[in-house]
């Protein structure tokens, strides 16, 4: 680790098509990159570059605007495409851009940085090829599985595009996954290998706090739900996330049991989302948002499960979440859910897919009790989780393989040299004829499609799109507010586009410190 002074820091470049405030749209991999910013720059002493669409200067987010305010995180803004359909939106890096090549070149023929990290930006193969012909290593992460999107069947053009993005693997210096069970999974489907697993990731330290700091406030949380729901549930249970078709939300609504109580928070700006805000009844309360993390932190603790129906998910962060929370899940036995949960163990799986059966299930695991069955192992990994040195599994995971490498390339000699010459010469033949041409077809491809249509955003402006003004119906039929006018509501004002946290009608409100 560099220190301060004559000795230059070192410093890592991050392509980051996600980052707060993407949430409504990027969801866990924005919170993920802003994890590794911290670890890079609070824990392990380096610089960072931030090559990303997105205004990060509008996120909220306090730690960023000291990184900003020191140098320590420096803004590198480019060029993105917004696509919008029924399904929702998303912003893609468009690395094939003049403004964003020329700044990509800059930043990489600057020599000053060790390291690239680079998300699951829209055909990132060419970059990776050039970083590689130009002496950069990449660290290369795939985090979404897109073949369970949506969109993905919609035409031809998203099944090319994801395998060009499985085919960049090969030229990482070091392909990571976020977890084991995805890892092996990309083996099996596509025969795609992955180097590294990233450490679990909590986005934010309040989710490391002592679970004793948020009774208070849970119990006011809790409250608050109770009113809106107009009666005292058995249990409550939560899910939180975006609200996307491919989450399943909707089977949660079937399952729920009719003494308990179902509470959804999140956003998305898909319509499916409008269906989820229109399932309110007797006992499902939507409450449409996106949480900042003290305010997703007392949610956690104000409920007795969390749920989750989804199948798409390659690790599941809001499991890590709960579990820091002290909160047991009961979720999907199916892809990144299975990598640290033990049904019975340490939380319980349900098969959501047939909403009778787990509405017994449900039953089951509230009649016993919820969280007595798994302990001590459900307090064993959350203490786990809490207390990880995230910078350090960083180092280890991630950054010395990759500065490994890098080093063998720079100390081949002889006929080996020479073949490392050539290998670096063919890739920077093999940029200068894919560039042209990829340029060419996916401007008319953006052009030309009806569904998504795309949206150029000038460098450094992606924000979220701002909430339409959304209201619940009460047990009573009446139309009451999002957030009710007891002395312990919050008013939700404009978050997505200020990015600014929740400005409370009372100081005693629950979340009162975190303004």
């Amino acid at each position: 680790q560099a220190t301060s002074g004559s000795v230059a820091m070192p410093s890592a470049l991050i392509c980051a098509q996600a980052f707060p405030p993407l949430l409504k749209q990027a969801g866990g991999v924005a919170k993920d990159y802003l994890a590794l910013c911290r670890a890079l720059i609070d824990g392990l002493g380096w610089e960072v570059t931030l090559l990303t669409p997105v205004d990060i200067r509008v996120s909220g987010e306090a730690e960023i605007e000291r990184w900003l305010k020191h140098g320590r995180l420096v803004h590198a803004p480019v060029w993105s495409m917004e696509a919008a359909s029924n399904v929702g939106v998303a912003v893609f890096l468009d690395f094939f851009s003049i403004h964003n090549t020329c700044r990509l070149m800059q930043e990489v023929l600057s020599g000053s940085h060790c390291v690239c990290f680079i998300d699951d930006c829209c055909l990132r193969l060419a970059p990776i090829m050039l970083m590689r012909a130009l002496g950069l290593p990449t660290i290369a992460t795939t985090h979404s599985d897109v073949p369970s999107h949506p969109a993905y069947g919609s035409s031809i053009m998203p099944k090319l595009m994801w395998w060009i993005h499985l085919a960049s693997a090969f030229g990482a210096t070091l392909h990571a996954s976020v977890a084991q069970v995805y890892a092996d999974s990309l083996w099996q489907r596509y025969r795609i290998p992955v180097n590294a697993i990233w450490p679990p990731v909590l986005w934010s330290n309040e989710f490391r706090r002592p679970i004793d700091d948020f009774k208070d406030w849970a119990a006011q949380e809790r409250a608050r739900w109770c009113a809106l729901l107009g009666f005292s549930p058995k249990a409550v249970l939560l899910f939180a996330g975006r609200w996307s078709a491919e989450k399943r939300i909707h089977l949660l609504v079937e399952a729920v049991p009719e003494d308990c109580a179902l509470v959804i928070v999140g956003d998305s700006d898909a319509d499916y989302a409008n269906e989820i805000e229109a399932s309110r009844r007797r006992n499902v309360l939507p409450l449409r948002g996106m949480l900042g993390a003290r305010e997703l932190r007392v949610a956690y603790a104000a409920c007795d499960l969390f749920v989750s129906a989804s199948t798409c998910e390659t690790l599941g962060n809001t499991v890590v979440e709960a579990w820091s929370s002290g909160v047991p899940v009961a979720i999907q036995p199916a892809g990144g859910h299975l990598e640290f949960v033990k049904d019975g163990v340490n939380s319980y799986f349900v098969d959501f897919d047939d909403p009778k059966a787990a509405q017994e299930r449900l039953n089951t695991i509230v009649s016993n009790g919820v969280t007595n069955p798994v302990e001590p192992a459900l307090s064993q990994m959350g203490d786990h989780f809490r207390t990880l040195d995230f910078a350090s599994e960083i180092r280890k995971v991630l950054l010395d393989p990759a500065l490994s490498a890098a080093g063998t390339w720079r100390e081949r000699r002889g006929c080996v040299w020479i073949w490392e010459l050539m290998l670096r010469l063919v890739l920077l033949i093999a940029c200068f004829f894919i560039w042209p041409a990829t340029v060419v077809w996916s401007r008319l491809y953006f052009a030309l499609s009806c569904d998504p249509t795309f949206t150029y955003l000038e460098p450094g402006t992606a924000i979220e799109r701002p909430p339409s003004p959304k209201k619940v119906t009460s047990t009573s039929g009446q139309r009451e507010p999002h957030r009710s006018q007891s002395l312990q509501d919050a008013l939700l004002v404009d978050r997505s586009m200020a990015g600014e946290r929740c400005k409370l009608l009372e100081s005693q409100a629950p979340f009162s410190d975190n303004v």
